[in-house]
């Protein structure tokens, strides 16, 4: 399919040239062809004209295809809108927040410098992933590596020392070990960040006795084994009660790598 792509392309570029056909038209042209860089060169075109909605589109398109610099821009595009979300359910909010975040970490981890510096700004907030200043520092410091001036390198940056103000000697070290060792790569699912919302997922209570108890996890309460549906943080999460002890419960969250265990003192730790 590839193949066909780029001959198609090329052969639509002989053609352009031999009519004088306008750039724009031969983006076009190749955009609905499928090749994912002339969908992302559209979809920068219509954001030049103000039409975020057909951008997105196009974005879309080459995200899908795994071109990184699209990957970047739809989740800088989703970000925004999440954080300026006005009227729209925290359920709504938390899952735009989450796709936002899935695309910038794919971009970030292959060298995209937007998606860098909006990865470096999700760890810092902590709203739509964990909050981890080593990962801000990290992120934000190879962002602010970008050539030239560019809105990445300066939000990059800012990220970056707005961390440092908040670490000690030795997240500061670690981060620039990771800084050090980094590599562009296409991430696996392991390397991207877990939702915020996952800290919200509360063990509230152990009842029962040692041969048959039951853990009460958010509004639910499990057996061993049950799988019920939670409503966590505005949004409909599928637990799974693997274990329960007299002081902790082992559970698999649907869409989740690993299992987690929640203790009766509000920690949760993941395996």
């Amino acid at each position: 399919m590839k193949k066909l792509v780029i001959v198609f392309t090329f052969a639509v570029a002989c053609v352009c040239a031999q009519t004088g056909m306008p750039k724009l038209a031969e983006i076009k042209i190749a955009a609905e062809a499928g090749d994912p860089a002339a969908q992302d060169e559209l979809a920068e075109s219509y954001i030049v004209h103000l039409d975020s909605a057909n951008a997105e589109i196009w974005f879309r398109k080459s995200a899908a295809q795994g071109f990184a610099h699209a990957q970047g821009k739809l989740g800088n595009m989703l970000l925004m809108r999440a954080h300026m979300a006005i009227g729209i359910k925290p359920a709504a909010q938390s899952a735009l927040g989450a796709e936002a975040v899935r695309w910038i970490a794919l971009a970030a981890n292959q060298g995209d410098k937007q998606g860098q510096a909006d990865f470096a700004s999700v760890f810092f907030e902590g709203k739509f992933a964990r909050q981890d200043l080593v990962e801000a520092y990290k992120w934000g410091d190879l962002a602010s590596q970008a050539t030239g001036i560019s809105v990445a390198a300066i939000s990059g940056r800012s990220t970056r020392d707005a961390a440092i103000l908040k670490m000690n000697a030795n997240q500061i070290a670690e981060a620039r070990q990771r800084v050090a060792a980094f590599v562009p790569h296409k991430p696996q699912k392991t390397e991207l960040p877990e939702p915020a919302w996952i800290k919200k997922i509360k063990l509230n209570g152990i009842t029962g006795t040692p041969d048959k108890r039951f853990a009460a996890i958010g509004s639910q309460t499990f057996e061993k084994g049950e799988k019920r549906t939670v409503k966590i943080d505005g949004q409909t999460v599928i637990i799974q009660c693997l274990e329960i002890t007299d002081s902790s419960a082992t559970v698999s969250i649907e869409g989740i790598e690993g299992t987690r265990t929640l203790n009766l003192n509000r920690s949760m730790e993941k395996k």
